[in-house]
């Protein structure tokens, strides 16, 4: 489970609830062998962090936000790195290395992401949309 701290944007926290549920799932899905399943939520996975992304990015162009250079480059890198390990999954089918990769990398990524990255781009964009 991702132990992670709510931001000041609705629609960031729900999208880290939906990433965060899928994650769990996707983990679940491993440990029971469930090869389709393994698919169906890396798909959803890829999906939603690309759309979810990309919600943030324009929020940030919106409000002005002065890193967000340095923000879109690290979501740039994370897809490509969640893309090759996809690809590595469909032609390779090692579930251990997915887990270890999931359990792991993703959830250090993502907690510390959360924490830091979007907790202080949320807390910019919200006060940008009150003025």
């Amino acid at each position: 489970m991702l132990t992670y701290n709510p931001v000041a944007l609705d629609f960031m926290n729900h999208d880290h609830a939906d990433f965060a549920a899928t994650h769990d799932a996707l983990l679940t899905a491993l440990a029971a062998t469930d090869s389709a399943q393994v698919d169906e939520l890396l798909k959803h996975l890829l999906t939603h962090t690309r759309d979810h992304f990309a919600a943030e990015e324009t929020a940030m162009q919106q409000a002005n936000f002065p890193p967000y250079p340095m923000h879109k480059m690290e979501h740039d890198k994370v897809l490509a790195v969640f893309q090759q390990q996809a690809d590595n999954w469909q032609n390779q089918r090692d579930a251990a290395s997915l887990q270890k990769f999931l359990a792991e990398d993703v959830a250090q990524w993502f907690v510390q992401h959360v924490n830091m990255m979007d907790f202080v781009t949320a807390r910019y964009i919200a006060q940008a949309q009150a003025q």
